[in-house]
């Protein structure tokens, strides 16, 4: 069994107490104190940690640097997505890393954390304006992340995030479009073939944007009448476009198809120059220059991008039909309350809209779908039941 044993070492103002004793790994260590008794109680404190096969990583005092856990935690993390690891890289590059990147990951307190989000609302962001509640949030959780991967393999006893109070993001209500809001503008796209029909099959499937940018032309089957939504699309800087696995595995699904969407997405299919190749892009982008005044030619050669296409051409078809502008996500929105007008199920909107957890759908869209039953039914039900004759008792005639 290893012990710890203390020993008594002259320091230049006296004696000092020193535990030491092996770790796990065959290594030295040693931590000093001002009294005996501190030391023993640690000395013990030690053998109980190794008697129980832990770690004592969190009870050295010269423990590893927040930067050198955090880049473990990102190694660790096998399964995130590149745009997810960036986005905790770039926080702690741009906003962890200056406080704590060189700080003992055991020496930080949850009232260094208090200070750090105090100093976190009033920084200035790229756009020239403090940071929003969600992105602060994203922040938090990102340290937090590496104070877990700490406390998972006794690094540090405890997480100092887990009392902090993360910041509260106020969410907004999502704005519903109108079935001939979507139409008006699907119609006033219609010359700039296929916006149009682009709009439509958004509104009509609910399909995320990277899940629309990433479609191919078998993805539309057309002898099930439904849309396999099997990817995502995500640029990547220094990269380019990426194309992964959708959010969440419940993202991988198939929608169900509106005939006259079926129908549309044939004739689109069937003007496509690439119809023959079943793993070419399903939807065009645009390529880069043109004439002054002239937008350049479609191409589907080159990957579709509804940012560009919100901004250059939905937006200015919602101008000019008289439509308050909205984000692209409002056609997500107005799926889920045009199936909630249509009678579908609240489950199978969630299962079609890829959602991870119902509870998504029922915080978000509930209200769609509440109304009133008539429970007529049920009383019908009890008229027509056949009346059950009790047995007599046993002894009684």
């Amino acid at each position: 069994m290893n012990m710890a044993h203390v020993r008594e070492v002259p320091r230049s103002g006296g004696i000092a107490f020193e535990a030491r004793w092996k770790d796990a790994n065959g290594k030295f260590r040693q931590r000093t104190f001002p009294n005996k008794r501190e030391a023993e109680r640690f000395a013990l404190r030690i053998e109980n940690e190794l008697a129980d096969g832990q770690s004592t990583d969190a009870l050295v005092k010269n423990a590893r640097r927040f930067r050198e856990v955090a880049r473990a935690s990102l190694d660790a993390s096998t399964r995130l997505k590149p745009k997810t690891r960036r986005g905790y890289e770039d926080a702690y590059k741009l906003h962890i890393y200056p406080t704590f990147g060189d700080r003992r990951i055991n020496t930080i307190t949850s009232l260094d954390v208090e200070s750090w989000m105090a100093d976190l609302e009033l920084k200035i962001g790229k756009r020239k304006q403090p940071l929003s509640a969600s992105t602060r949030r994203g922040i938090v959780i990102a340290l937090s992340k590496v104070f877990r991967y700490a406390v998972k393999h006794r690094l540090i006893s405890t997480n100092p995030c887990a009392v902090i109070d993360k910041p509260q993001v106020v969410r907004e209500e999502p704005v519903f479009l109108t079935p001939g809001q979507v139409g008006a503008i699907a119609e006033w796209l219609d010359d700039v073939a296929p916006y149009g029909l682009v709009v439509r099959f958004a509104a009509y499937t609910g399909v995320r944007p990277g899940e629309l940018e990433a479609l191919r032309i078998r993805d539309i089957n057309f002898l099930r009448r439904h849309v396999e939504v099997r990817r995502q699309a995500q640029r990547t800087p220094g990269v380019g476009w990426e194309y992964l696995t959708p959010k969440s595995a419940k993202s991988v699904r198939d929608v169900p198809l509106a005939p006259s969407l079926l129908a549309a997405l044939g004739e689109h299919i069937a003007r496509h120059p690439h119809r023959a190749d079943p793993d070419a892009l399903l939807w065009p982008g645009r390529r880069k220059g043109g004439a002054p005044g002239s937008r350049a030619p479609l191409s589907y050669d080159v990957p579709f991008r509804h940012e560009s296409v919100h901004r250059s051409y939905v937006l200015p078809a919602m101008e000019a039909v008289g439509i308050e502008p909205v984000v692209w996500y409002a056609f997500r929105h107005f799926y889920a309350s045009a199936c909630a007008a249509a009678g579908y199920n609240i489950h199978d909107v969630a299962k079609w809209m890829g959602h991870s957890n119902i509870n998504v759908t029922y915080s978000t869209y509930m209200h769609l779908f509440a109304g009133t039953h008539d429970m007529a039914g049920l009383d019908a039900l009890s008229a027509a039941a056949t009346p059950i004759q009790p047995l007599p008792r046993i002894g009684m005639s």
